[in-house]
């Protein structure tokens, strides 16, 4: 060897030809099909954002956000490290042309431009869809658990929270007393002509602190009579007030948000997306379906979900729209040769058979699938052979968005019934059964799933409804919420959202170049 591999310029010397960012980015590079992508967006919506004035003008909003959605595609979330990207990382200097593009900018622009975004999220997915990567043939819908920018130990009941307030408010007092004196020994120095525009800062802080007492306070009221005989005094958290306590997978409860994302089962792209600061999740089935149709112009052939979703209500609305629910929906189904499942229900199932009737699980009783109705005379037969007749009609509400119209059967007489111990529960002397307006569609929806190409189709459930909630978690770093409050939460999910499918469209587009560069002549 002949010494150290040499330095082919000196650091000061100056260069006659310099190349060009484009030249230290490859022709296959990520960051090239990303502005492509871009470049064939509408971005009329966001430029009629900016009211342009004297002075300097304003960058592009395709910019901006091209460099937002690069960076969650990296896992680089922080404004400060997107400021420093645009400044170091050749990829990030070639996206935004050079621009220096300071942290604040980036902070003000991520919750400025929801609606835009919005429809950003959609134009992607029309693109996705003319690009032949999105059918809707399959939707599968599922939630998860993102934590919120609030301490686990940081919450309070409306008792704590009113007596936090009150010593603010006697602490804002005398802030203020002292500002006013202040001021008066001022003027008493300067005249008339000082005045004060602008409040101090700590008392700036005061005001904001003793704001987000209030948002807490209101929260924590609601809370308690929503659930008038808890033990307890309901807890909310006070930073950001507009979380909820929920149960973490990790174990424990902690302030949460409860992100939702639809995603299309041909190359898993998500389309559509919310954040519900509750868990009734089971209430995001239609809304769902509504918003999907609205952004591509036609409803989901097959609607894929745990059981969380598999309300009567969800799968009759379902139904009503033609889309085939595919969800589990706890029903028990006995095979046609069941002694259940007799010619004529009103003679007894024969002794011998009783240890195959169906039974629950927590407590042994016979399960309501043991009982047979009988349409025609609006009746429930037992396996005992004795008719059940109609006693009542009830509504019951189910969650904010759905009631069910009960229909209660009891049974005239179960004395000296030999099956009595296995069918009443403690303390009752006639066994009673229910069914809703729902029933029937509950029952046909079991069967579907119960077939082969049923739990076919829902063993892909699991993988395509989860992937992007892992992604989204674990490589793009979105394991916790870096603003407060639920719309800016939405929104700064939605930007995740909007990166991850960019992710998925690059990537398609990856393999698609590659496929056309190996084609054989």
């Amino acid at each position: 060897m002949s010494g150290w591999n040499q330095a082919p310029l000196s650091r000061d010397q100056i260069l006659l030809f310099r190349e060009t960012l484009g030249d230290r980015i490859p022709a296959d590079h990520s960051v090239r099909l990303m502005a492509e992508i871009l470049d064939e967006l509408n971005w009329s919506s966001w430029e009629r954002g900016y009211v342009l004035v004297a002075g300097q003008p304003p960058i592009h909003p395709k910019i901006v956000a091209g460099a937002v959605l690069y960076g969650l595609t990296h896992g680089i979330r922080s404004s400060r490290r997107l400021e420093w990207a645009c400044g170091h990382a050749v990829d990030f200097m070639w996206l935004v042309e050079g621009r220096t593009i300071d942290h604040s900018t980036f902070c003000g622009f991520r919750t400025r431009f929801k609606k835009e975004l919005k429809e950003l999220f959609r134009q992607i997915g029309r693109v996705a869809m003319g690009m032949g990567l999105l059918s809707l043939n399959q939707t599968a819908l599922d939630g998860t658990r993102v934590k919120a920018n609030s301490s686990r130990s940081a919450t309070a009941s409306a008792a704590t929270l009113a007596q936090r307030l009150a010593a603010l408010d006697e602490q804002l007092e005398r802030m203020m007393a002292e500002a006013d004196e202040a001021d008066e020994r001022e003027k008493d120095l300067f005249g008339d002509s000082v005045s004060v525009t602008t409040l101090p800062q700590e008392l700036r802080d005061v005001k904001r602190r003793g704001a987000r007492l209030r948002q807490a306070l209101q929260a924590a009221e609601e809370a308690d009579a929503q659930h008038p005989n808890r033990k307890h005094a309901s807890k909310v958290p006070v930073a950001d007030p507009e979380s909820a306590i929920m149960p973490n997978k990790e174990g424990g409860y902690a302030p949460n948000y409860n992100p939702m994302a639809a995603v299309d089962g041909k190359v898993g792209m998500i389309v559509d997306t919310d954040v519900l600061n509750t868990m009734t999740e089971g209430e995001m089935v239609i809304p769902t379906v509504e918003r999907i149709e609205a952004a591509f112009g036609r409803k989901p052939e097959q609607f894929l979900a745990d059981s969380t979703f598999a309300t009567g209500g969800n799968l009759t609305a379902l139904a009503a729209r033609q889309i085939e629910s595919v969800m589990p929906v706890g029903q028990t189904l006995l095979p046609e040769d069941h002694p259940v499942r007799r010619g004529d229900p009103s003679v007894p199932v024969a002794e011998e058979d009783w240890s195959r009737l169906p039974r629950r699980a927590q407590t042994g009783q016979l399960d309501r699938a043991a009982f047979v109705y009988d349409a025609a005379g609006d009746r429930y037969w037992c396996p005992a052979g004795r008719a059940l007749t109609l006693l009542q009609t009830k509504t019951k509400e189910r969650g904010t968005s759905e009631s069910s119209v009960y229909r209660v059967y009891r049974c005239s007489s179960c004395a000296e019934c030999g099956l009595a111990k296995d069918c009443l529960a403690k303390d009752s002397a006639r066994r009673t059964v229910s069914h809703d307006q729902h029933d029937a569609v509950r029952t046909a929806t079991a069967a579907r799933m119960n077939t082969p190409r049923g739990r076919g189709v829902y063993a892909r459930r699991a993988h395509l409804a989860e992937t992007p909630n892992a992604v989204i978690k674990q490589v793009m770093g979105l394991r916790q919420f870096l603003h407060r409050g639920l719309e800016k939460v939405r929104t700064e999910w939605l930007w995740a959202c909007t990166a991850f499918n960019l992710r998925k469209l690059i990537k398609e587009k990856e393999m698609l170049r590659a496929a056309l560069r190996f084609e054989p002549a």
